[in-house]
């Protein structure tokens, strides 16, 4: 695929630096009492109609109250930084799955629930399975290890805190349109490497018909003059397992430097989340990544996170499928709700 180089620098609200984070918190959300009564009473109709979460939809969680805050939320995703942290969910009063009702409940509200891995999970549990990263099927949510600056394979991706961990495990947040500010402005020549991608391993997830390995995917592309940034070093990094093609020089040196403008101080935001919060990003034009954590000793204190990743078709208009679905749609990936029930409805003997 043939892409055009952007070479003109984003001055939107989705260019945001550490600063403009730290000193105007209008990205931060509180639930008010209101909200709770209102998200309670979904809740119960939804328990009391015997749904499970994925049967869910936005008019089986009726939340009207909620609505004004909805919306600045979609705005503030899809047109303003791609950053929202909505916080005040009273975890601690709810079981596990009446966590994942609600956090289904609240994002059937601002996209569509999609599946994560090749276990066609709805719902992403995030906490440490003791696994190695380094290998190449070990996905990031399944470890404690520091996870570089990336994006998730969806338009939208929400986290829900349930846990803190014992130490560690701070949020890392960078707009991808800075850092691409930033290369335009001191290393322009990277961004033709930059603007024709990188190949991506699917770490073993894809179907019996698909290939191991996406097309070359662009870190950045632009469709009518608008920016977008797709950005997952560990699935670039492994694609030379599968493709046998190494990258070059040039390439790793490009990736590095993405990399090292993306952790700049003056650009990386970082804070905890705490129990309760719910993190919304915007895939196209933020990164996100995490420190390393310790956790407790006691399996019912350890660090856990509920993770949505979601599809909005009007998040912007992106001109090439494989910008949006490169290495989102493949294996049992990228399925809706519907589409996941419809599956399971299909491999249920008559």
């Amino acid at each position: 695929m043939k892409e055009t180089i952007h070479l003109m620098p984003v001055e939107d609200p989705s260019a945001w630096r550490n600063a403009d984070l730290r000193d105007d918190q209008s990205w931060i959300y509180h639930l008010t009492s209101e909200n709770i009564v209102e998200i309670e009473a979904a809740l119960k109709s939804a328990m009391r109609q015997r749904l499970e979460f994925q049967q869910i939809e936005k008019e089986d969680f009726a939340l009207p109250s909620m609505e004004p805050l909805f919306e600045r939320l979609r705005d503030s995703l899809l047109r303003g930084r791609g950053v929202a942290l909505v916080k005040g969910l009273p975890v601690d009063r709810y079981s596990q799955e009446e966590s994942s009702m609600i956090f289904w409940g609240i994002g059937t509200h601002l996209g569509i629930g999609v599946t994560q891995n090749a276990a066609a999970e709805l719902l992403g549990h995030v906490y440490d399975r003791g696994l190695n990263y380094s290998q190449r099927t070990v996905r990031a949510y399944q470890v404690r290890a520091e996870l570089s600056l990336h994006c998730d394979n969806s338009d939208l991706v929400g986290l829900l805190c349930l846990r803190q961990a014992k130490s560690g495990g701070r949020t890392l947040l960078t707009s991808s349109m800075s850092v691409y500010n930033e290369i335009l402005r001191t290393h322009p020549e990277h961004l033709s490497v930059l603007f024709s991608g990188f190949v991506y391993d699917r770490k073993g997830e894809h179907g019996p018909d698909e290939l191991a390995f996406s097309e070359k995917i662009p870190v950045f592309s632009t469709t009518d003059g608008v920016l977008s940034c797709r950005y997952a070093r560990s699935y670039i990094e492994h694609a030379p397992k599968s493709t046998h093609v190494a990258l070059s020089p040039t390439e790793r040196e490009v990736l590095d430097y993405f990399d090292a403008v993306a952790s700049r101080e003056d650009l990386r935001f970082e804070f905890a989340m705490e129990p309760g919060d719910m993190q919304f990003l915007n895939n196209y034009t933020v990164l996100h990544g995490r420190t390393e954590y310790e956790d407790h000793p006691e399996p019912e204190q350890k660090r856990y996170m509920l993770r949505l990743w979601l599809e909005v078709p009007e998040v912007r208009d992106i001109e090439s499928d494989i910008v949006r679905y490169g290495f989102t749609r493949f294996g049992k990936h990228g399925l809706s709700a519907r589409e996941w029930l419809a599956s399971q409805r299909q491999t249920v003997p008559s």
